[in-house]
């Protein structure tokens, strides 16, 4: 009589080898498992610096072991868990190793505690993400979550895109939101000129704002001490990030916030880019040699004129590695390499922003930057170097040119013959928008044009604005400069040299007779002469000479380009 386990395991045995379907279920989850140790496990192994061969080798013997022992066992239904405990035990080890090695306790391998709902939550929530137009980043431009379709916020974060992505569309450098009683009221800078948005509701426009400043870590309940900060914006199209400085600040009026949109590739210009002419960079030239590099540089632009990135490129001219260069400003916008650059904080209660110049002054620096004149006494600070110090770049904001920097100078000083004493130089400009190079259109100019702008050759073409191109036999929006006519913008400079005879003129209360020497005897170009030359060589246009050197007939504009 035959032995009944004997037997039994026969049978089961016969049985495995007549079902396929088992061994294959087996195989695959053999595969799974090598699929998972070869992708993942080993990454992760690499990434610690942990024995890869060590590991993999235990992985693959407990996966053969299991195997082997499936085919072993007579029952399947006994055999395939024994298997997947067997390949289960060495991932087991390897999870309490390497939480046991990993410090960081973010790394390490947790069970996720997250139930069926909270799944369902997480997937609708990556699909909000990537259903939205544009991602808010926080201050360290990390991606924040869009609001779903039920959260109130959900409406703000719209209003929020309605508000930035036709200003980036636009190639704005600045936006404008204030929030009053009267209304919500916006606007957008594009190539230095301001145009007028759409306005909205007032609760519109707080709440954005507050959107704004919560992404950026503000406070949102202060309203009217002045805040900084800064966050992002990703367009989820492109990809592009665009990065957000925002000024906020408020009075019994309402609040208001600026948006500086990648402030930093804006100030990023260097001295050669800012558009002097040649005779203009050889009154300058002296000041950059050791030898003759002293005394005081006024240099003096309208508000949103560019005094920051003018001041900040003429620092470019001097290496920084070879001589000592640091500045005193009251918002540090753009670092230089190698240059100490000091932020004066009013809210720190310590030496005041003249006393804190002084301090400068006396550490014996080569060259120092001076953001501003506002505070009464840094300009008798200034002009302690005298003309045998450190180079001084002193920043004067004002819309009068050069007699206007001149004026503030002396007033800012309190002494005439103390203020004349150091100068050397004046630089007063305005920003000029460049014609779009793919639309601009050309022109021969009238006998009256060439002459004044002394063109004698009289097939030279000029050219102006167009905003238009012409695709196969339509007639379209130009899509480099969106149809305004420009692309991008330029310094238009007037530099006035300063020698002894001037100085001496200026220390007599004369500014309009030195401001005259300084044109026939020193050979000073007019700004209005720098502007027609760009003219001539068609980087800008004549509507756009009058335009700039007659600011009061400037005024918003509708944005051309972008929706209102």
């Amino acid at each position: 009589m035959h032995d009944p386990v004997t037997l039994l395991a026969a049978t089961a045995s016969a049985l495995n080898l007549v079902d396929f379907v088992k061994p294959v279920i087996a195989l695959i989850a053999l595969g799974v498992y090598l699929r998972v140790i070869s992708s993942t496990l080993e990454k992760d192994l690499r990434y610690f610096n942990f024995n890869v061969a060590a590991w993999n080798a235990g992985f693959l013997v407990a996966a053969l072991a299991g195997f082997g022992t499936m085919l072993a066992i007579p029952y399947f239904l006994a055999g395939f868990p024994a298997m997947i405990v067997i390949m289960l035990a060495p991932l087991l080890a390897y999870w309490k190793y390497r939480n046991d090695n990993v410090q960081n306790e973010s790394q390490k391998f947790t069970l996720s505690s997250m139930s069926m709902g909270d799944r369902m939550a997480a997937r609708k929530s990556r699909s909000v993400q990537k259903s939205a137009s544009a991602i808010l980043l926080s201050s360290s431009l990390a991606e924040l979550q869009v609001p779903d379709e039920e959260d109130p916020r959900r409406a703000i974060h719209l209003a929020m895109e309605d508000l930035l992505l036709p200003a980036i569309d636009a190639r704005a450098s600045r936006l404008e939101l204030g929030a009053t009683a009267k209304g919500g009221s916006a606007a957008q800078i594009v190539d230095g000129v301001r145009y007028k948005r759409e306005a909205m509701a007032t609760e519109t426009a707080a709440s954005v704002l507050d959107y704004l400043k919560q992404a950026a870590g503000l406070p949102i309940d202060e309203r009217r001490k002045k805040l900084r900060g800064r966050c992002g914006i990703r367009l989820r199209e492109s990809g592009k990030t665009v990065v957000l400085d925002l000024l906020t600040s408020g009075s019994s009026q309402g609040v208001t916030i600026r948006i500086d949109l990648d402030r930093d590739a804006q100030l990023d210009r260097d001295f050669d880019a800012l558009g002097l002419e040649p005779e203009q960079l050889k009154v300058l030239a002296p000041t950059a040699d050791a030898e003759t590099r002293h005394g005081v540089i006024l240099v003096g632009m309208g508000p949103g004129q560019g005094l920051t990135s003018t001041l900040t490129a003429l620092l470019t001219r001097h290496d920084a590695y070879t001589c000592n260069i640091k500045t005193i400003e009251r918002d540090v916008q753009r670092l230089i390499e190698g240059v100490d650059h000091a932020e004066w904080d009013p809210a720190s209660g310590e030496a005041d922003f003249p006393t804190q110049l002084r301090s400068i002054i006396r550490r014996g620096p080569d060259i120092v930057m001076v953001s501003d004149l506002q505070d009464a006494g840094t300009g008798t600070q200034a002009a302690l170097v005298g003309i045998d110090g450190p180079l001084l770049y002193v920043g004067v904001q004002t819309k009068d040119g050069i007699p206007g920097a001149i004026t503030d100078w002396f007033r800012s000083v309190g002494d005439l013959k103390n203020a004349a004493a150091p100068l050397v130089a004046v630089v007063t400009g305005r920003i000029m928008r460049k014609l779009c190079p793919e639309c601009r259109t050309s022109f021969s100019p009238s006998p009256e044009q060439a002459k004044k702008l002394g063109i004698k050759d009289p097939s030279i073409q000029l050219h102006r604005q167009s905003g238009r191109v012409q695709v196969k036999n339509k007639i379209e929006e130009c899509p480099l400069c969106r149809g305004t006519g420009f692309f991008g913008t330029v310094g238009v400079y007037e530099v006035m040299p300063v020698d002894r005879e001037a100085r001496k003129l200026l220390a007599g209360g004369d500014l309009k007779a030195a401001y005259t020497h300084a044109r026939r005897s020193l050979g000073m170009m007019l700004m209005q002469e720098a502007a027609l030359r760009k003219v001539a060589r068609g980087e800008t246009s004549l509507e756009e000479v009058a335009r700039v050197l007659s600011p009061g007939k400037t005024g918003d504009k509708t944005p051309a380009g972008s929706s209102a």
